[in-house]
C-alpha cells in the first residue's frame, strides 16, 4: 500500500529487482567473478616428482547412501576424492586423509559411516589402509585442526602433505592451515574450462547460473567471517 503512494520508490524497487535478476542470472559475469576468485589457484603448487606422505582431502564432497551402498556426490565436488585417488594410484601420495566428509564422518547419533565408505572404495580398487579418516570436523577450521592433530600423531609434517579441495575453497582452506602454523603444498580441483567464444545466447538469463552464485557467495562470506573470528589469516 505504501509503495503505491510513492511512485519513485516503486520504480526504484522495480529497477533494483531487475538489476539483481540480470546480474545473478548472467553467465559471462559469473564466469568472470569465478575466474578472478580462483586465479591464484588455477594450477597446483607442488613438486611433481616427489611422493607426498598424505593428501588432505577437504570434506563436503559426498554422502553415503546406506541402502544402496554407494556414494551420493554433492554438487561439483566429487573430483576432490577422485583426484586424490588418481594421485594415490600413480604413486604421488601414500595416504588419503578424508577430513569431515559426511560419507565417512561420525554422526550426531553416534553412528559411523566409515565402514560403508571403505567397502565402497575397496570395490573401486582402493584398499582400506590407503585411507586415514578424520571423522569429527564440521567446518574448515576444524578440518585443519583435526587433520593436523592426526597427521602429527603419525609423525607426518606439513611439508609432506598435499591439500586437495575445490579451487574456490582453496584460499579459506589454506588460511585455516596457515593460522595453525602448517604450510602444506596444494592441489586445486574444480577448475572451469576456458569460456567459449561469446554470442548473444551467452547473455540470456539462466536460473542455473543463479544457483552457481551460491558457491561464490558462500566463500566470500566465509572468508570475511573466518578472518573476523581469527580462524584464518
Amino acid at each position: 500500500m505504501a509503495l503505491r503512494k510513492r511512485p519513485l520508490a516503486r520504480r526504484l524497487c522495480l529497477w533494483g529487482s531487475a538489476a539483481v535478476f540480470l546480474v545473478f542470472t548472467n553467465g559471462p559475469l559469473f564466469d568472470l567473478a569465478k575466474s578472478s576468485m580462483i586465479d591464484k589457484y588455477r594450477f597446483p603448487h607442488w613438486e611433481e616428482g616427489r611422493t607426498y606422505q598424505a593428501a588432505i582431502v577437504m570434506g563436503g564432497f559426498a554422502g553415503m547412501n546406506r541402502e544402496l551402498g554407494i556414494l551420493r556426490y554433492e554438487h561439483d565436488r566429487a573430483d576432490r576424492l577422485w583426484e586424490a585417488v588418481r594421485l594415490y594410484r600413480t604413486g604421488k601420495v601414500k595416504y588419503i586423509l578424508i577430513t569431515g566428509d559426511p560419507s565417512s564422518s561420525l554422526k550426531a547419533d553416534g553412528s559411523r559411516m566409515a565402514g560403508e565408505f571403505l567397502r565402497y572404495m575397496q570395490e573401486q580398487g582402493i584398499p582400506p589402509d590407503a585411507f586415514l579418516l578424520e571423522q569429527q570436523a564440521r567446518n574448515s577450521r576444524e578440518n585443519a585442526a583435526y587433520s593436523i592433530a592426526m597427521l602429527s600423531s603419525l609423525g607426518i609434517q606439513d611439508k609432506d602433505c598435499l591439500l586437495i579441495t575445490s579451487a574456490t575453497h582453496m584460499a579459506r582452506a589454506l588460511d585455516c592451515f596457515y593460522a595453525q602454523g602448517w604450510h602444506p603444498d596444494w592441489f586445486p580441483v574444480g577448475i572451469p574450462a576456458p569460456p567459449e567464444a561469446l554470442n548473444h545466447r551467452a547473455f540470456y538469463p539462466s536460473w542455473e547460473i543463479a544457483v552457481k552464485w551460491q558457491e561464490l557467495l558462500n566463500e566470500w562470506l566465509g572468508n570475511i567471517v573466518y578472518r573476523l573470528a581469527g580462524y584464518s589469516k
